[in-house]
């Protein structure tokens, strides 16, 4: 009997214990309950309602989109362009830089115009600081000054460009004419870093010659190539700050790096 009693006592112990214990865990349960609910109407604040409003600006803002095709249609201030990764929309506005590039010879590249080159790698020297054109493009100069052409993003050049030590032969060269004498066409350059140079250009009966310059938007037509370059907005319609132009070739339009686009 004497060890029964303690046992007992132990026994009403622990359920007293138990008793508590839960009546503790309902209770926390219930606070955070409570908790729970005072926090929901703060879980929905105004701020979630518009979760745009805090999205960082695209990559676009940068205005490096690009759209370079076959022009299916011009309405009003919109074109619809046909290009090798599918249909595109350009914007334009009475800003926006319109030129058109048309067929070109010899005598249209004279002193004190800019030209684009490109060399010919299977004819150009490897030595010293000439090359042999493929073809040459030309425009006015602005101010009397030749401004870099800036690229569309992801265009590579034709002629990319040379690691160290590689020949002047494969490199494209643009600049201002300092001089036109027979077939050689001698072309100052600054390069972004500031450093001047002077190449000479040799053409050939096989060279093509192309002009660019300033035009409206009556050049936009139906039919043509265009190389637009801007901002593209939500809708994926690029809002154009520069358009070039230039008529197809049977259909074609002449991608990045020389290849063509067939349509």
């Amino acid at each position: 009997m004497p060890a029964t009693f303690p046992t007992a006592r132990l026994t009403r112990f622990a359920i007293l214990a138990v008793t508590g214990a839960t009546a503790l865990s309902l209770a926390a349960c219930g606070t955070s309950n409570n908790t729970s609910n005072n926090t929901k109407p703060t879980a929905a604040s105004p701020t979630t309602s518009n979760p745009t409003s805090s999205s960082p600006p695209s990559a676009s803002a940068k205005g490096k989109d690009w759209v370079s095709g076959l022009i299916d249609s011009v309405s009003g201030n919109t074109i619809q362009v046909t290009q090798r990764s599918g249909a595109a929309t350009v914007d334009f506005t009475p800003s926006t830089d319109v030129s058109e590039i048309t067929p070109a010879q010899l005598t249209d590249v004279t002193a004190g115009s800019c030209v684009s080159v490109h060399p010919d790698r299977e004819s150009a020297s490897n030595s010293g600081n000439g090359i042999t054109a493929r073809s040459v493009r030309v425009s006015p100069a602005v101010d009397g000054k030749c401004p870099q052409p800036k690229q569309p993003a992801g265009a590579s050049t034709s002629a990319p460009a040379p690691q160290p030590g590689a020949p002047t032969a494969y490199r494209q060269v643009r600049g201002q004419v300092a001089s036109v004498a027979g077939n050689t066409i001698t072309v100052n350059s600054t390069d972004p870093s500031g450093s001047s140079s002077q190449t000479t250009v040799t053409v050939t009966d096989t060279t093509k010659y192309t002009k660019q310059a300033t035009t409206d938007a009556q050049a936009l037509a139906q039919g043509k190539c265009i190389a637009a370059r801007g901002t593209k907005d939500d809708g994926g319609t690029l809002q154009a700050t520069s358009i070039t132009v230039q008529q197809a070739d049977n259909g074609n339009c002449p991608q990045p790096g020389g290849r063509r686009h067939h349509h």
